[in-house]
């Protein structure tokens, strides 16, 4: 169709209307009021494969009868009244069926936006015009943002899902509907390896019927099927499978399927199983669509593994229950067996030494009798066996004395209170052998809860130990003083390790009181003879006794009263020591 122009426009009018007709980027068509084409730009020429010539007089309708077929007839006559239709592509898509020029868009018809309106001359309405503008590359864009935006939200979702999933298995049903809504699927497999290796089974099965469920529930590597998901390493599209003679054609002989997307189950390098998820409409799978069923085919692996994993540690943790509860038992029951041999040995131990005492008295009675009345006619050989006889009773009367104190200890009830430690330490001191003139006391003395009488028996066999044990023509010096130590229940002290001690306990006092962050540490030093480092951890057992004691007289049991009075007080003991310097002993309690 020639363009023709009106004489009365100007030079600029004119050349823009050559413009809208030779080079805009959109469709113009102008009709009469008949609805005959009376314009028709090279945009349409381009875009509807018809010169302007052709449809140049000709009916708007006849040559798009669609229009009509699609109710927009009215429009038409509207905008012939004055009103201006706007139409938009998420409404009606397109106004005029025109092909797409993106053969890949998913369309079958150009996407358009359009503008139908009156066409007016002089103040009077002379037909109508139609713009059109394609936008069938924003749509398609469009449409790929939001199918992503879908993708993103199954994946979300899914990854939500099985995250919480307690039973994955049984969470893949829900998550198959879920993704089938989206991408048109019917069935799916879910095969998880059993432990030989060789052997897949059927755990979950959705879209196919049980027979088939049943023939297929364990496959080896002997069936094509079997062999197929068992060697799957990565993820596989099998498509048109109606037209497949190849070994994975039972597929859509015996399930059906058009398509379908095989995916291994893999965590780190152990192959749990394959899903597999089919279509008996599509014979090919979605652009994109394989990959997203693989992430989900990737989180479903990291939740079975998960599961197992779970399995496993509870496993584990019931076998440790079982066998702490026995070994648990077999403590209980040698700690039972143990306290009663513990209690035998001490009823031993106090009727030895108790029943012991009466025919060492005579013993000893009867060589005082000797030596006082028969010393004169005896010869000197025996008198000295006599009198070695008469010392080795009385060491002996001693030893069954320190027993049955250490058996006492061991027995008697203890009441612990807070204790002044001065009065128990005049006390100590006033029954001790030792010269007051080398004794030093540091006060103040802090108070402790303790048990009076043990913890003054504790301190008379510290200082008589600290005024024996001296080298000889030396004279004793004792220092006794008190101080302050933490615990680590206290965080704002640093932490003290005392040195070993065999008495020291980690449990509460016997009145089952809070154990305070704070205790009272009573400190008894001396310039004696000290004792070797092997022998610290030692010398609070009974009878033990360091080698450089050995040349001073003594049962070798007071210090072990001391470990056991202080043990059932509730508190410690130790000695720091170096032979030929000293020694410094300790006893910690609780502070009152």
């Amino acid at each position: 169709m020639e363009q023709k122009h009106d004489s009365s426009l100007g030079p600029q009018e004119a050349a823009m209307i050559g413009w809208i007709h030779d080079f805009a980027p959109y469709g113009v068509i102008t009709t009469d009021c008949a609805f005959r084409i009376q314009s028709w730009n090279h945009w349409m020429e381009i875009h509807s494969g018809r010169g302007s010539g052709e449809v140049a007089g000709g009916e708007l309708f006849k040559l798009f009868p669609e229009l009509i077929e699609r109710g927009f007839v009215a429009r038409f006559n509207r905008a012939l009244e004055g009103e201006v239709s706007v139409l938009s592509t998420a409404l009606h898509g397109y106004l005029l069926a025109l092909p797409p020029v993106m053969r890949d868009s998913g369309f079958h018809e150009m996407q358009q936006t359009a503008r139908v309106a009156p066409l007016r001359y002089q103040g009077q309405t002379v037909g109508t015009i139609i713009i059109l503008e394609d936008v069938t590359q924003r749509e398609y864009q469009s449409s790929v943002l939001r199918r992503q935006h879908e993708r993103d939200n199954i994946l979300s979702w899914a990854l939500a899902h099985l995250l919480e999933s307690q039973d994955p298995r049984r969470s893949i049903r829900e998550l198959f509907f879920k993704v089938a809504e989206q991408f048109d699927l019917e069935a799916y497999l879910l095969y998880m390896t059993e432990p030989d290796g060789a052997t897949i089974k059927l755990q979950a099965a959705g879209g196919v019927s049980q027979e088939a469920q049943d023939q297929l529930g364990r496959l080896t590597a002997s069936s094509a099927l079997g062999r197929r998901l068992l060697g799957s390493r990565r993820p596989e599209a099998l498509e048109d499978l109606q037209q497949s003679t190849a070994e994975e054609s039972i597929l859509h002989s015996f399930l059906g399927f058009h398509a379908c997307a095989i995916i291994p189950l893999i965590v780190g390098d152990e192959f749990l199983g394959a899903l597999c998820l089919a279509t008996r409409i599509r014979a090919r799978l979605q652009e994109g669509e394989l990959d997203l069923l693989s992430t989900i085919g990737q989180y479903l692996a990291v939740a079975l593994g998960k599961e197992a994993t779970n399995l496993k540690l509870r496993s584990a943790q019931s076998k440790l229950s079982h066998h702490a509860q026995g070994l648990e038992r077999i403590v209980d029951e040698r700690t039972v067996r143990l306290r009663e041999i513990i209690s035998e040995l001490e009823t031993f131990s106090h009727t030895v030494a108790h029943d012991l005492r009466a025919p060492i008295r005579a013993l000893t009675g009867y060589c005082q009798v000797l030596i006082e009345d028969f010393s004169a006619s005896l010869p000197a050989e025996a008198r000295d066996i006599i009198d070695r006889l008469h010392g080795a009773c009385q060491r002996l009367d001693v030893l069954t004395q320190d027993l049955l104190e250490f058996s006492k200890i061991s027995r008697q009830e203890i009441q612990l209170a807070p204790v002044d430690l001065d009065s128990v330490l005049s006390e100590a001191l006033f029954l001790s052998l030792a010269e007051p003139s080398s004794i030093t006391v540091r006060r103040p003395l802090f108070s402790v809860v303790a048990h009076r009488t043990l913890l003054q028996q504790c301190l008379s066999n510290l200082i008589d130990n600290a005024v024996k044990f001296v080298a000889k023509g030396a004279r004793p010096q004792v220092a006794i003083w008190t101080e302050y130590v933490w615990t680590e229940t206290d965080p704002a002290a640093a932490p003290r390790q005392p040195p070993f001690s065999p008495a020291r306990q980690t449990s509460r006092s016997v009145d089952d009181s809070p154990a305070p962050s704070r205790k009272v540490r009573i400190m008894v030093e001396d310039k004696g003879i000290g004792i070797p480092p092997e022998a610290h951890g030692k010398i609070f057992g009974i009878f033990e006794r360091g080698a450089s004691s050995a040349a001073f007289p003594g049962s070798g049991i007071g210090l072990a009263i001391v470990a056991r009075a202080m043990q059932r007080m509730g508190g410690a003991c130790g000695v720091e020591s170096e032979v030929g310097v000293g020694s410094r002993f300790w006893l910690e309690l609780p502070s009152a």
